[in-house]
């Protein structure tokens, strides 16, 4: 989850901007980390009476056996601790970044500030019975600020909107494409360093999205599950996939949608369309358009690449062509040019990738460059355009006493809703499966995921 930032003073951003131009004329300038404790303080009866903070240089400085001494020495699957990682990744960040471990009983967020990155980690994170669900969390709100360091320096996340409770499940079907493309991103950065796991989901699986199979493309698209599944699988099924969704990231943002991310990527790396176009048929379930195909991977033009029309037309969505039938419209090179002026100037200097994942050098510099497609063009007949209807999820039936009344710890209320909606899902994805079972399964879910509702709003 995201906090916006308060506003400052004016006096106080007059100085901040002049800070930025001074520091324009610095040709590198590192990141680094600022590692905060904010203990709670009780009386003698055990009552809460504040927090106090304190700043840490290592793990060490906490007590054995703390819960936040244990939680910062958790491996990653490269074998790095959560500090490890923190501390050698700060470094190739454009701003400091502040790690706040607290024992306050609230949601983790992330947010920008003039002082650089705040990325807050609160105590029921500890409660959590799997450590790769500790680490997915970390990695998660690190996303936010991969994003926030990959973007222009005025970005800021907004026009975010997550529903009358503000909270985001990765069941639901937000109420805008660029919520669910903030959280999509944070997630699938967060996967690939935590072994493709989201929480009890593997994006490696490919029935990973199954509960959405009865969702029009449209929704699909607002599910941040959904968003996470698509770039994950961009990173391995494109060639050099992920430094080149990482240097789009940097030079082609921000996005406002993933639809707005596929365009602005393929105008970068136009012989990807095919890949990128299986993609989102693959994870589609079949819901996907031919309209849909060209206003993500084509810029909405009906004059394609012939690879592209041939990958059309063998998933049905055109009819297949041979020998010189279709002929194309336009036999000369494109060319793609690449706005600079977009890109931010942290952007541009921080080369900051190449920490991320242990790379000696930098994935920024290395990213592939920019191409230039030289098929031939091929016009889509605009008949081949009807959409299919989009059906409706079952019904969700009411929620009324259950067996997760009685759990009363946040995290392992949490566990219970993803163990739900993963057994939800996974009779969603076999064919000819029980309607009964699969809508017991579904009230189930919602039941789990309305007691998390319910300790989230006891969270001060």
């Amino acid at each position: 989850m995201i906090n916006s930032l308060s506003a400052r003073s004016g006096a106080r951003q007059w100085l901040i901007a002049f800070a930025f131009i001074l520091l324009a004329t610095v040709p590198v300038l590192a990141g680094s980390l600022n590692l905060v404790y904010e203990q709670v303080i009780k009386d003698s009866w055990g009552n809460e009476i504040g927090y106090r903070s304190t700043r840490l240089n290592s793990p060490n400085d906490l007590p054995v056996g703390s819960a936040w001494r244990n939680y910062l020495n958790l491996k990653l699957p490269d074998g790095k601790t959560v500090f490890e990682y923190a501390r050698d990744t700060s470094a190739y960040l454009a701003q400091p970044l502040k790690l706040k471990l607290s024992d306050r009983n609230q949601t983790a967020y992330t947010e920008k500030t003039y002082n650089g990155y705040d990325l807050n980690l609160y105590n029921y994170i500890n409660s959590f019975s799997s450590d790769s669900s500790k680490t997915f969390l970390f990695l998660h709100e690190f996303g936010h600020v991969a994003m926030l360091n990959g973007y222009p320096s005025s970005y800021r996340f907004s026009g975010l909107d997550y529903g009358d409770d503000n909270k985001h499940y990765l069941d639901e079907i937000l109420p805008n494409e660029n919520t669910a493309w903030v959280e999509g991103w944070a997630n699938a950065f967060a996967a690939q360093k935590n072994g493709g796991m989201v929480f009890s989901f593997n994006l490696n699986s490919s029935t990973t999205l199954a509960f959405l199979q009865s969702n029009s493309f449209g929704e699909m698209a607002r599910n941040e599950l959904f968003v996470a599944k698509v770039l994950y699988d961009s990173f391995g099924a494109i060639s050099s996939g992920r430094d080149k969704v990482f240097n789009a990231i940097s030079r082609s943002g921000p996005h406002s949608s993933l639809r707005d991310f596929c365009n602005k990527f393929v105008l970068l790396y136009p012989d990807d369309k095919v890949a990128l176009a299986r993609i989102l048929v693959n994870n589609s379930h079949g819901n996907i358009s031919l309209n849909d195909i060209l206003n993500y991977v084509n810029g909405g033009s009906r004059t394609v690449s012939r690879a592209l029309y041939d990958y059309l037309a063998q998933v049905g969505l055109v009819a297949a062509t041979s020998g010189t039938t279709g002929t194309p419209t336009n036999t000369r090179p494109t060319t793609t040019t690449t706005n600079t002026s977009s890109t931010s100037f942290w952007g541009r200097i921080a080369s900051w990738f190449s920490g991320l994942f242990g790379r000696a050098q930098s994935a920024f510099a290395n990213a592939p460059a920019p191409s230039a497609s030289v098929e031939p063009s091929v016009s889509v007949p605009a008949t081949g355009a009807t959409p299919p209807g989009g059906a409706t999820a079952p019904e969700i039936p009411g929620t009324q006493t259950n067996e997760f009344d009685s759990v009363n710890d946040l995290a392992r209320a949490q566990e219970l809703y993803y163990q739900a909606f993963a057994e939800y899902n996974r009779l969603m994805a076999e064919s000819g499966g029980d309607r009964q079972k699969i809508l017991k399964a579904q009230q189930r879910m919602q039941q789990a995921k309305e007691r998390v509702k319910q300790l989230r709003r006891q969270m001060r």
